[in-house]
């Protein structure tokens, strides 16, 4: 007779009060500075999604994708499963079964022998029968009070998921930690962190902070008071807001500046609001009207995290603010205010902002506190200062070895600020608050600028070689793209003039049939359906939109076209997309738009201007739509948004052009008819290009270590050229991102320019 096997469990051991300044744990929560993605695969269905900066996937990712890009992906689980007495793929069918409940165990057993190949498994979680559910009718909660076989064969069969899709960085996401007993974090903890991997959670219990590696949440935000006070009881990792909302590339900035700063991360999800319902369109992943306009905020202020978190966190600053009497109190209050209660079970509230100026819900209030990252001057260390004022820092130069070259670089501003020096002590005053300064001499902080110029190129060859691998854009399987209509055709015959037009929710169809001119036509479908087991109804979303960079140095009349034709659409019900009503747009479910958008950013980061065309419904041959736009300041992006938003209907549209009225004859779009022309041009340059990158990365690499002003104005040229080039070829805008990475270097070169260039004198 078989001896029964004796389930011992494990105390956990006693809540600590350990208190760290700086304990942000990043080996086990994978983050290096850079924003998290929640769901849809977005390295699969983002195009270039390397330039904004991720780091993190929470719920899931292609796990070749993923391991090329070497990112954090943590895997959605909780202690529920919910499925259905009868499977849709037919392995099992008990739902003629008369006795519910017994039927949802063998429904239960079945599962778990299908996925973890081991029998009996109900006995060690809690079954019933759920008609009602919105996943499936049965409802199945695990026993997770002891290493009975079911934990630990989902533990096991979790981190071998992990590991045989290349995985270095990531691990498992516990819906609401607060329902798992300490004993079982422990028995994660002990089993993930060897491996490298780590745990992250919405929700918990404070006595269980010391188990987490990353904590998210959806619907609320995180103040600084809510993250000191989760550190002092034990939490020493990274904060997550899953709050994505429609915010303008200004507001962005304020965001990245006051939190990503402090480990509380912009985490791309949904809109936050009306609980599931609104994330079947809210997604980040499907939603470019979110992360297309402010992609060049998060090119521009994630470097200067990642440089700052890479330098790594020290346990003393040597440096405060002098500060007026009126600031003190204010900061001294902000340091009391602002508890964010982050304890037990997780529910997404409908977020009601208290002033409806403050999307941030007052969390941006900073403490005046300043932290130090680096410890060697001759590598720069970098000052990130807590306050929302500008201030008089003084800082005790002493403590570090500090010489007379040394400079101060506000890194926000990219400004050398003025310092004076009285003994031991170095007194500068900040611009604004906060602030990011860099200290060092003027050929460190240099070096500094340099290095993230050749991070540029990494990224956007990493970003090359990916799409030349797996294609580009959206994955042929990706629910956002579905497939060609036409039977000569495969997606590989169209993926260089798709990347330009990314997915707007449920994406669009390229239709060889209908044209009004090349070889095809962007088309979109109507209908009506429902998810969650029918609760919530929602009408077929689709579209494209484009990003444009224009940069004007002063304002020029923009005009757009497109052609469209229909069958059976709905007349529009169109609301403008305002500051106001930006959220009502983010998540609506029974619309009925036939329009298209253009979206104007200009250079203060104000809300974008945003200008709507409504196309004729019912059925009708190609409309010519027509949108003018005489700019009030000069425009920095531009993005074109199709919207189909309809219950029935078909439409397709073709022929766009956005035009600039001091060059009407130049088309600003790329794979504007869905001709070849780009395909066959792209297919001739693109070894070129790469060709040029990769010597102008050798290049660099040769300067790295002795730069000069020299040499920089020869790299200044070398980019030049390569810009020219892309221009002369005539396809500069189907590299929309190389020339903005061709851009973006150019200026670092100049700001190393001319700090060398101060040094010499």
């Amino acid at each position: 007779m078989e001896k029964t096997k004796k389930y011992v469990k494990i105390e956990k051991p006693a809540k600590t009060n350990k208190i760290n300044k700086f304990p942000i744990n990043y080996r086990y929560a994978g983050w290096r500075g850079g924003i998290g993605v929640a769901f849809g695969q977005p390295a699969a269905n983002i195009p270039d999604i390397t330039e904004l900066g991720l780091d993190i996937v929470w719920g899931g990712e292609d796990p070749q994708r993923a391991a090329m890009l070497d990112i954090a992906v943590f895997h959605y689980w909780n202690s529920v499963v919910e499925i259905s007495l009868k499977d849709p793929n037919g392995k099992f069918d008990f739902s003629q079964l008369k006795d519910k409940d017994q039927a949802a165990k063998l429904a239960f057993d079945k599962f778990a022998q299908l996925r973890y190949g081991i029998s009996g498994l109900s006995q060690y979680a809690t079954v019933k029968y759920t008609p009602k559910g919105a996943y499936g009718d049965v409802y199945g909660e695990m026993d997770l009070s002891s290493t009975n076989p079911l934990a630990k064969t989902v533990v096991s069969s979790q981190l071998k998921s992990l590991t045989e899709k290349g995985l270095k960085h990531g691990g498992l996401a516990l819906d609401n930690a607060g329902k798992v007993p300490g004993f079982f974090l422990e028995y994660l903890q002990k089993t993930l962190h060897p491996k490298g991997f780590g745990i992250a959670t919405n929700g918990g219990l404070e006595n269980l902070y010391h188990y987490i590696d990353f904590f998210g949440n959806e619907g609320f935000q995180f103040s600084q008071r809510t993250m000191k006070d989760m550190r002092a009881k034990g939490f020493n990792g990274i904060l997550g807001e899953f709050v994505t909302r429609h915010l303008s590339s200004g507001e962005l900035e304020k965001y990245l500046k006051h939190k990503q700063f402090n480990g509380i991360v912009y985490f791309g999800y949904t809109d936050g609001r009306d609980r599931a319902a609104a994330t079947h369109y809210s997604f980040f992943h499907c939603r470019p009207d979110i992360y297309d306009h402010q992609r060049w905020m998060l090119r521009k202020i994630l470097p200067l995290s990642k440089a700052m978190f890479e330098a790594g966190p020290q346990n003393n600053s040597y440096a405060h603010i002098l500060l007026n009497k009126k600031t003190r109190e204010t900061e001294r209050t902000n340091n009391q205010k602002n508890h964010i209660d982050v304890t037990g079970r997780v529910i997404e509230p409908n977020v009601v902002e208290s002033d409806p100026n403050d999307l941030f819900e007052g969390t941006l209030s900073l403490d005046g506190s300043i932290n130090r990252y680096g410890n060697d001057l001759k590598k720069g260390i970098y000052l990130y200062i807590n306050s929302n004022e500008s201030g008089i820092i003084e800082w005790n130069a002493d403590s570090m070895g500090v010489k007379a070259n040394m400079i101060v670089f506000d890194e926000f501003s990219e400004t050398t600020l003025k310092h004076q020096r009285k003994g031991d002590i170095i007194r500068f005053k900040t611009l604004s608050g906060p602030s990011l300064i860099q200290l060092g001499d003027k050929k460190t902080v240099s070096s500094n600028i340099f290095s993230r110029i050749s991070k540029i190129f990494e990224s956007q060859l990493l970003q090359r070689q990916m799409d030349e691998k797996f294609g580009i854009g959206y994955s042929q399987k990706a629910i956002t793209m579905p497939p060609i209509e036409n039977n000569n055709a495969s997606l590989a015959d169209f993926d260089k003039p798709l990347k330009p037009w990314e997915p707007f929710c449920q994406g669009y169809i390229i239709d060889l049939k209908t044209k009004k001119s090349g070889r095809g036509s962007l088309r979109t479908d109507g209908n009506i359906y429902s998810v969650y087991n029918g609760q919530w109804t929602y009408y077929n979303r689709q579209g494209a939109a484009q990003f444009v960079t224009l940069n004007q140095s002063q304002p020029v009349p923009l005009s757009l076209k497109a052609f469209s034709k229909s069958v059976n659409v709905k007349k529009s019900e169109l609301k403008s997309i305002t500051e106001t009503n930006r959220r009502d747009h983010l998540g609506e479910r029974l619309g009925y738009y036939y329009a298209m958008h253009l979206y104007l950013d200009y250079q203060d980061g104000n809300w974008p201007e945003i200008h709507t065309f409504a196309f004729s419904p019912g059925t009708h041959d190609w409309e010519e739509g027509e949108i003018i736009v005489v700019p009030k300041k000069a425009v920095k992006t531009a993005m074109v948004l199709i919207e189909f938003h309809q219950p029935e209907g078909t439409a397709w549209f073709d022929d766009f052009s956005l035009t600039e009225k001091t060059d009407p004859k130049r088309n600003l779009l790329a794979s504007a008819d869905f001709g070849t022309d780009d395909i066959l041009s792209d297919q001739a340059n693109a070894q070129e290009y790469n060709r040029k990158i990769k010597c102008l990365m050798s290049n660099m690499d040769k300067v790295q270590n002795h730069i000069n002003i020299l040499e920089l104005t020869k790299l200044e040229d070398e980019i030049s050229e390569i810009k020219n080039w892309l221009l002369t070829q005539d396809v500069a805008k189907m590299y929309g991102r190389e020339m903005r990475d061709l851009t973006d270097a150019q200026h670092k070169l100049h700001i190393c320019r001319q700090l060398l260039g101060e040094w010499m004198k």
